[in-house]
This record gives C-alpha cells, structure tokens and sequence, in this order.
C-alpha cells in the first residue's frame, strides 16, 4: 500500500465533499493531509505497522484522519470514503479532471442539467446548453471543449516515474525475500528515468532455485494477473495496472542485458551498427567477436569492448551521446550530492505546514548550505498568499533567523504571481527588499501562445525577477502545459540573466527534458528546485536531477549546486537593461550591499 494512494483517497474525499457544497474547512483538512502525505518519504503502512502512535507527530493529521490511515492500512479500504463515492455518480470525479471545472461548475451542471459524466458534457457544450447557465457564456463553454480534447490526450495507463519507483521498490523488496538471489537490478525507460513509464522490467541472476525464485515473483500480493510463466521469464499484471517482467539471466551477461533491456531502442540499434562495422556481434548475452565472447559481465566492458566509454542510462536516446563515448567527451552529469540548496519553498507564512526554521533546518540536515523562502504572492488567496505587510514580516523574521543563524543562508523571496497582463502581484518597491524573488502563473492557463508568451517575458524583463518557477503550467497526467513559444522565453531569460526552473514535484516535472536540453545548450541559468511545502518535500530534489541529466545538464549549468558565494556574485551581476525604470536602476544598486 502506497503512500501516493491513501492522498489519492483523500483528495478525492475533498473533491466530493466540495461537489456536495460540505463545510470548506473539512475539504481543506483533507487537501492538506493528501500534500503532505504525497511528500512523507516513510510509507504510512511502515509506521501503523511499528507503531501508530507516530502518525500524530505528522502535521496536518488529525485524530479522524489518523484513524482513516489506519483503517486503510489494515483492510486495503476506508469506509466512509466508500460511502461518500457511492452517494455521487462515478463519472462526475472525473469531470474534475477538466482544467477550469471545478467542483462547484460540477455540481451546477449535475444539478441543473443532469450532466454526470464527460460524454455528456461534451455534449451538452458542442449543443450550447452550457452558455445559459449562471455565470457561463459561449467563451466559457468553448473553453470547457477545448478542456475536454485536452483531457482526453491526457489519458494514459503509464505511470509518473515517482508512482512507478514506489511500485516498483515494494515489488524489489519482495523479491529479496527469498534465499538465491544474487543480483537485482531494475531496466528499461525506469532505469533511463523518463517522466513515466509503461512497464517495468527487473533482471536477476541467481544460484538458488530459478523455478522457486520464479514462483515466489508470481506469487506476489499485488499481482492481479500471470501473462506468462517460464524457466527464465515471467510476467505479471499488479493490481496497480502495470506489467512488470522479470528475467533471469547468466552471470557472464549480466551487464550486456543490462544494456539491452535498458534500451532505448534508437540507442541499441546504432550501438549494435557500431558493433557490425567493428565486425563484431552486440546483443543481450555479450560482445562477440568471430563467435568469441569478449564483454558482458557488466555494462563497462559492454562499451569499452566497442571503443567507447561507459554511457549512463538517462542519456541514451541517440542524441549525439554515442560519438562523445567514443571521443572521450561525455558531460560530467549533475548528480543530487551536487546540490547546494533549494530556491522554491513554502512555510506556514502561505500554505505550507513547516515554519522558516524548521524549513531551514531540515534543509541544513541534507548538508544544503542556503535555502529561498518564497511563499505565495496576495493573489493567491487560496494559499494564503502574502500582501506587502505580512511580507515585510516575513523579511523581519528571515534577517532574525539569519541574524542567530550564521552559519546558514536563508534568502528573501516570494513566488509572485504573474498577472494576466504580465505585471506582478506585488510592486517593485516590495520586490527589492528582496534577494530571490521567483515569478510564477497561477491563473489563466487558457491564454493563446502570443499572449502568453509575452505575458511571461515580460514579467522575465522584471529587473527584480530572478526566476522562473514551473515555467509551462503542467501537471503530468492532470493539466497540459500552456501554449507557449519556449524559444522566446528561453530567449529572454538569457537576455535577462533570470533562471528558469525544472520544478522537482513529481506532478510537475517542469520544464520537461526537452525544454531544459534547449535551455541548456542556449545558455539559460537552471534551477531545480522541490516547490515544497514540508519538510519532506525537499527529498523531491532527485525527480528534478532525473530530469536534469536527461538534459545533459552539468553542475556549471544549474544553479543551486553552485556554492553560496558563487550564487551571490551571480545575483549581483547587472541585468539587461530593457524597460526599468530610471529609479528602479537606482534602487537596484543601493540595495546590493544591505541584500548581502
């Protein structure tokens, strides 16, 4: 049992509880609880299973709750939770999934039109029955069916690379259960770390009994149902709807299967042409020349056998990584030991569940040597966004914390938001008391590319902007990205001098790899940064490293794993003058040395 499904069941709870019209209160005890338990790194059904007790000291679990992760911990279900999603019709959930239709829109087609499943609302819009309603209009309506193509090329059976880890890990830990297991090593696009993932292979050798080590594999709890069943492979559906493979293989091809099962497929198939004008055979049981084997055992003597060095799995797609192997010239990739500290994240000053210091210290335990406190902006009313004077609280209690605090930098930020016309929440003379002030959208994601293309770009022209947070809007599987033009906005940052962040939450991923590779090679400054709003929500960090070294990023080109003093002479660097203003130039000088 998962963590990512008990914040399944509750968000789901608060998103019937707000289709139902209950107490708002309820709905955001359960939001709450959801977020911060899609952050906890300790599975909940470790704790109830050692001791229950320790649910009380996770913030945002009360007693109710608490009771409700026991109850699914121990019978795989809660009850109320059943009730509740048996009183609605099932297909109103997911018109939730619809971007701008939320729970109250919902509820008023389901009251007034009888509208409970997509289909149906689809329907109803391309019929023009949605315009009549209370607070719609055409705009609104063509708004929902373009939500709806949306949604519908949002549907998928593959996993975020997070749900598949967690699957996956539990299945591992199964299997090295059993005596005569040697090696156990997951492949596939999970082991190059793409953002989801459609299966799941695992390779094995053994010398204990393949028949048993095989039967134990299929006997798993999870498994919901056997495809295949042999002397060296078998297959399985979980119950989480996902195939896993497992092969054992000999130890002396342990590492060319590796390869192999690694894939990705236009990698094999120009290493295995290399091979052929070598005259020599690549395949998942060695290297072979004249039918002799000369590589396999392990991945290394694989490529080093074939003239080049050892590729690591995030890279291999067949963009250029196999001539710099066999130049010797392959990028030194960013590594999650790099990191220095991270530039996006939350306290109780907005939405998030921890106070500065506890923020600070849980990032001084992971040996970070600063951290950006950068709560939401006024607009933000749902997350309890900050206005000029709670934020120049905030900026009292940072220079105190810092004051007592001198071996750990905390900066001054705020994730402002940018509004419709691309100005900021806040203005300039709040946004320069400030050392790390990052920009982020949080509403309109409907806008046409133009508009919002320069919407974006001209919050990035901010003399005071020195980030850019989830730079496309995306939610994998949940919300598409904006439409943008990347390559303008990568233009302007470099123009600017702003970063551009990979935002680490594993529903975000955002940029994505591509954006991040282009990024990169332009010259952009990259942060990734975790977006949390607990504690353990910094443990995010490595979904962000994935998607960094599948960009070829190094430690030269992402900023938080430069050092504290390399970072700050980097924010002192004069920006791009464009549209500042005479007296903002001025303010952005005078305060260089006090923001130090």
């Amino acid at each position: 049992m998962t963590n990512n499904e008990i914040a399944k069941i509750f968000n789901e709870t608060a998103d019937i509880l707000e289709i139902k019209g209950e107490n708002i209160f309820r709905v955001r005890a359960y939001r709450n609880a959801a977020r911060v338990i899609d952050n906890l790194i300790e599975k909940l059904s470790d704790i109830v299973a050692q001791n229950p007790d320790e649910l009380n000291s996770i913030k945002s679990i009360g007693k109710a709750l608490h009771d409700k992760i026991i109850e699914f911990c121990q019978t795989g279900k809660i009850k109320e939770f059943d009730n509740l999603k048996n009183s609605l019709p099932s297909g109103l959930l997911d018109m939730l999934k619809i971007q701008s239709f939320g729970p109250k829109r919902v509820r008023l087609v389901y009251e007034k039109l009888g509208i409970d499943n997509v289909d149906k609302l689809e329907k109803a819009a391309s019929e023009g029955k949605i315009r009549v309603l209370p607070g719609m209009g055409e705009k609104s309506e063509l708004k929902i069916l373009k939500s709806i193509r949306d949604f519908r090329t949002l549907q998928t059976d593959r996993k975020s690379w997070a749900e598949a880890e967690q699957i996956l890990n539990d299945y591992l830990n199964y299997l090295k259960k059993i005596d005569g297991i040697d090696k156990i090593q997951p492949a596939g696009s999970f082991r190059r770390c793409r953002e989801t993932v459609g299966d799941l292979d695992i390779l094995i050798t053994c010398s204990g009994d393949t028949e048993k080590i095989i039967s134990h594999f299929a006997e798993y709890p999870e498994v919901l149902e056997i495809l295949a069943q042999g002397e060296t492979k078998s297959s399985v559906v979980l119950k989480d709807k996902i195939q896993v493979d497992l092969r054992v293989v000999k130890p002396e091809s342990f590492g060319a299967a590796m390869q192999y099962f690694t894939g990705s497929k236009e990698h094999n198939v120009a290493l295995r042409s290399h091979a052929k004008e070598k005259n020599m055979k690549l395949s998942e049981y060695g290297v072979f020349q004249k039918d002799k084997s000369i590589a396999g055992e392990n991945e290394e003597n694989v490529y080093n056998s074939l003239g080049f060095d050892w590729i690591p799995p995030e890279i291999r797609e067949n963009r250029g990584e196999i001539a710099m192997a066999k130049n010797h010239s392959l990028p030194k990739l960013i590594t999650l030991e790099n990191i220095k500290g991270d530039l996006h994240c939350h306290s109780t000053h907005s939405d998030g569940s921890a106070t500065i210091p506890e923020m600070a210290a849980a990032a001084k335990r992971l040996g970070y040597e600063y951290l950006a406190i950068t709560d939401h902006s006024k607009s933000l009313t749902v997350a309890h966004g900050l206005d000029e004077r709670r934020l120049l609280e905030e900026i009292t209690e940072i220079d105190v914390f810092r004051e007592q605090n001198p071996d750990f930098f905390v900066f001054k930020g705020i994730e402002v938001d940018i509004l419709a016309d691309g100005s900021l929440d806040l203005d300039d003379e709040i946004l320069s008391k400030l050392n790390f002030p990052i920009a982020a959208i949080h509403s309109r994601f409907g806008m046409g590319s133009a508009e919002m293309t320069e919407r974006i770009v001209r919050a990035i022209k901010n003399p005071f902007i020195r980030c850019v947070a989830h730079p496309t809007g995306r939610l994998i599987g949940e919300r598409v990205p904006y439409e943008i033009d990347i390559a303008k906005i990568i233009a302007a940052a470099k123009e600017n001098n702003v970063a551009l962040e990979i935002n680490a939450s594993p529903h975000r991923l955002d940029m994505n790899e591509n954006f991040t590779f282009q990024a990169r090679e332009a010259g952009v400054p990259i942060c990734i940064n975790t977006d949390s709003h607990s504690p353990d929500g910094f443990l995010a960090m490595r979904y962000g490293i994935n998607v960094a070294r599948r960009a070829w990023c190094t430690t030269e080109n992402i900023v938080n794993a430069w050092s504290l003093e390399k970072l700050k002479s980097w924010l002192k660097l004069p920006r791009e003058k464009t549209e500042v203003k005479e007296k903002q130039e001025n303010m952005e000088e005078q305060i260089q040395e006090e923001l130090f």
